[in-house]
């Protein structure tokens, strides 16, 4: 690792600052502001809307408790795809790495979807052609990052920062400026097993991104302690602000208030502004979702790099410009990603980050118990809290939690399998071309 990026060489210039903006970039996008009316739908309790998002939280951090130790052991670019070789070998490996890849394509489909959702009050003519504005923001945002690693660290920590305000300055204004409009009496029926899965789905979906401090681990100036910080910081700011957010909607509509309409937030604005808070609005969730997009864009050609330089994809991938991005693995995703976006389904697109996170977050919790028999001597600067306790806990929840997304999302669960198996002919392709 030097200061000056070349063939298989990053930057390493960030701290832990951009740790935590990165994870709460990467969570806070186009989740917590799609998602509340189809969580409502799906649940329809007070009570259990906030218990789902609480322990969205704390499932985050059973499983970065294991992942902080992986991280500080082996700091190197690549997420959980470094763990899982390291334990199981290349095929195994490239398996969760590209899975963890695709799980980023959709999500960054996700947040440019919604961008062109959200700036529809600004631009009424844009109904007809939301698509092609989904695709215009993320070549925007993928020309800057491929400028260098220090001009997407810009400007992900200060979209984080403000994003994270406005929802907090939302939240605020919600509780106290809007009657309570929540029933006395929940008179919803019974909630069954599957919508409580489908519900929780989408939560996952809105917590992935807490564990985006280590996919740049490698260029961390003091990962040891880095990590461990901006992981567990992330996820409780992120996770305050959920429930600030979703208290502050279920006290201003009510469940069966927030249920029926798709973007509850415009409705409590209207309420609280009048009819030109939709146009405030529609700029906030635009910072936002672009935020998230930012993130993945930053995190997923990481991953493709990582693969690449370990010899599992074709070696292309593996260049660095002068900026310190690998700019053919930007290329690579830029393609999929713009796919994705282009299909112009949101619940379809968003529905594959719980399945394949949830997935490849299993297999790399196994691996931490085979890495703990097989190398108990590698460096551990932070060692997981109450182990084996907390990390078979995980475990068991990411195994029963995965088939509990399968089979509530059987369509989504199907594509998932179908982008896991893209990966085959670029692994054949790398094998037979010489390095």
């Amino acid at each position: 690792m030097t200061d000056t990026p070349g063939r298989g060489h990053l930057l390493r210039l960030l701290g832990l600052g951009f740790g935590i903006a990165v994870a709460v970039g990467e969570m806070i996008g186009s989740g917590i502001l799609r998602t509340p009316s189809l969580i409502a739908a799906e649940v329809g309790t007070a009570g259990l809307i906030l218990a789902l998002w609480a322990f969205g939280a704390i499932h985050a951090s059973l499983q970065a408790n294991v992942l902080a130790e992986l991280g500080t052991m082996l700091p190197r670019v690549g997420g959980q795809y470094v763990f899982v070789r390291r334990a199981f070998g290349n095929a195994t490996g490239l398996f969760v790495g590209w899975a963890m890849w695709g799980a980023h394509m959709a999500g960054l489909a996700a947040s440019s979807i919604a961008f062109a959702d959200f700036a529809a009050p600004l631009l009424p003519g844009i109904a007809n052609h939301r698509a092609g504005l989904a695709v215009a923001v993320q070549i925007v945002l993928y020309g800057t990052n491929v400028a260098g690693l220090r001009a997407g660290r810009a400007m992900q920590m200060g979209t984080s920062l403000l994003k994270s305000a406005l929802l907090l300055a939302f939240a605020t204004a919600a509780f106290w400026l809007t009657p309570n409009l929540t029933p006395p009496i929940d008179h919803h029926t019974a909630t069954g097993v599957l919508a409580i899965a489908a519900g929780y789905q989408l939560i996952r979906g809105a917590y992935n991104g807490w564990h985006a401090p280590v996919y740049f681990a490698e260029e961390n100036l003091t990962p040891a302690r880095s990590i461990p910080a901006a992981l567990f910081l992330g996820i409780v700011a992120t996770g305050g602000l959920y429930l600030l957010v979703n208290i502050a909607l279920l006290h201003a509509l009510g469940p069966a208030g927030v249920a029926a309409n798709a973007l509850p937030y415009r409705m409590v604005l209207d309420r609280m502004a009048g009819g030109g808070a939709s146009l405030l609005f529609a700029i906030g969730a635009m910072i936002t979702v672009a935020s998230c997009a930012n993130a993945n864009i930053m995190m997923a050609p990481r991953i493709l790099f990582a693969l690449s330089r370990d010899g599992l994809l074709p070696d292309a991938l593996e260049a660095v410009n002068r900026g310190g991005s690998p700019y053919v693995a930007f290329l690579l995703s830029a393609i999929v990603s713009l796919a994705l976006a282009l299909s112009g389904g949101f619940v379809l697109a968003f529905g594959l980050i719980a399945i394949l996170v949830t997935l490849a977050s299993l297999i790399t919790e196994i691996a931490f118990f085979a890495l703990r028999r097989r190398e108990p001597d590698l460096p551990r600067p932070y060692r997981a809290k109450l182990s084996p306790l907390l990390p078979a806990l995980a475990i068991v929840l990411d195994a029963v939690l995965l088939a509990l997304f399968a089979m509530a999302d059987i369509r989504g669960a199907i594509i998932a399998a179908g982008l896991c198996v893209l990966c085959v002919p670029l692994a054949v392709m790398a094998k037979r071309v010489p390095r």
